[in-house]
């Protein structure tokens, strides 16, 4: 699970940004919208990012995206920073070899609740780097509210190699992996190849927890598609139910088919009545409308978060959706799940409908008077209205709206208008 997550100087950021995952302690919001780890923990199923195009909304999904890179990146590619970090600082800034940070908490051990043997363990981790090099790393547990050291590296102030310190309870792999550690790979994911058991707690997470969901609707979402119907053929019947509930009612079958390369395609079988008979076609995931691909893509999504703790982040979240079946979709993730989190951004205030999501689940996105990205919670807004948030939201109560002006299309400095005229 993420608990919440901190950026600064990284794309349309500039200073430090934090978004919080866990739910405030208000009875009047909705118990069955949280994941309860203890009597002092609760996390939010599913939270999302609302703002105007080109607010900045997405800057913490391609963090998080850039860090799993950067941690779980093969130890062939000699720098992992360059392909993840080059065009990432602060877009505005004037000094582009600033390093960006990026810190996140996540739970890794959930506990037993009463005993002080399994407590709740948190990991933060925080990576400082530029595309060229590593500034600083470092990776703390924190037990029962106590802030515990696993390692930092910083770079030593002659900018000539690394200054190391290693708590009392690292466990793993430390001189070995340090000595010799470029200074564009972390020591978490080397200390974590090399056996390190404390480092591999926290890499695992980037490898099996954090699930981000393919930006487009092409090959690479038909293969996650394929991939996931091969391993569990039976989601093909699960994925026929989840599409009529969203009125998509004339699919039979969804089935993979192994090409003579070996590659693997997504195969949907249509049925229709056609004068009084019952007749059909096949079609593959390229040649399905953009709207159902999405739609396919976000329910095997769904149904990884339903049988493994996962963190599932989408990035425009209604691309292609009507808003209705948007929500719709919140719906069967909030019934269905008991164990994962959604995080989503999107421009669409549809999500603002009344009783969709916790106000504590709702971030805003907004540039500010540097063109710097700020986020704030709906949770900030105090008081009461008899105005929904949605109809509040337009009006401009909580800000992160578009700013329209009037547009007028001219041709070669001639309005059109009077080119027309001219030409007549």
């Amino acid at each position: 699970m993420l608990l919440s997550m901190t950026i600064e100087n990284f794309k349309s950021v500039k200073n430090p940004q934090t978004i919080c995952f866990e739910s405030v302690k208000d009875n009047r919001l909705d118990s069955a919208k949280v994941i309860r780890i203890n009597d002092k923990m609760s996390l939010i199923k599913t939270s999302a990012v609302i703002g105007p195009n080109g607010a900045g909304k997405s800057s913490f999904v391609r963090a998080l995206e850039v860090l799993r890179r950067i941690v779980l990146s093969p130890r062939d590619i000699a720098n992992p920073l360059a392909g993840s970090l080059s065009g990432t600082v602060f877009a505005y800034g004037i000094d582009k070899a600033t390093p960006a940070t990026i810190s996140i908490d996540v739970l890794l051990d959930k506990g037993i609740e009463g005993d002080e043997e399994n407590p709740v363990v948190i990991g933060r981790y925080t990576l400082v780097a530029n595309k060229d090099k590593i500034f600083s790393e470092s990776l703390y547990f924190i037990v029962n509210n106590s802030k515990k050291l696993m390692f930092e590296r910083k770079l030593s102030s002659d900018a000539e190699g690394y200054d190391y310190r290693f708590g009392k309870l690292y466990r793993g792999e430390k001189k070995r992996s340090a000595k010799n550690l470029p200074e564009s790979r972390t020591f978490l994911s080397e200390s974590a190849l090399s056996g390190g058991e404390t480092s591999g707690r926290m890499y695992s997470w980037f490898e099996n927890t954090l699930n981000i969901l393919p930006m487009g609707v092409g090959t690479q979402a038909e293969q996650f598609v394929a991939e996931a119907l091969s391993k569990h053929p039976g989601w093909g019947d699960m994925l026929v139910n989840y599409l009529w509930s969203v009125d998509i009612t004339d699919i039979r079958r969804v089935a993979v088919r192994v090409k003579e390369d070996g590659s693997k395609s997504v195969v949907f079988t249509h049925v229709y009545v056609n004068d009084k008979k019952v007749d059909g076609y096949s079609n593959t995931f390229l040649m399905e409308s953009l709207s159902l691909r999405r739609l396919v893509a976000i329910g095997i999504a769904f149904f990884t978060a339903f049988v493994k703790d996962q963190v599932l982040l989408i990035d425009d979240f209604g691309q292609l959706l009507h808003p209705d079946v948007l929500c719709h979709i919140v719906e069967i993730f909030e019934n269905c799940n008991k164990r994962s989190q959604m995080l989503v951004v999107d421009c669409n205030p549809s999500l603002l409908k009344e009783g969709l999501l916790r106000k504590d689940a709702i971030w805003f996105a907004q540039k500010d008077s540097q063109s710097s990205t700020v986020f704030y919670s709906l949770s900030d807004f105090k008081g009461r209205s008899r105005t929904s948030v949605y109809n509040r939201y337009l009006q401009g109560a909580f800000g992160s709206l578009p700013v329209t002006s009037d547009f007028y299309f001219v041709h070669d400095g001639t309005p059109v208008e009077d080119e027309e005229k001219e030409e007549n």
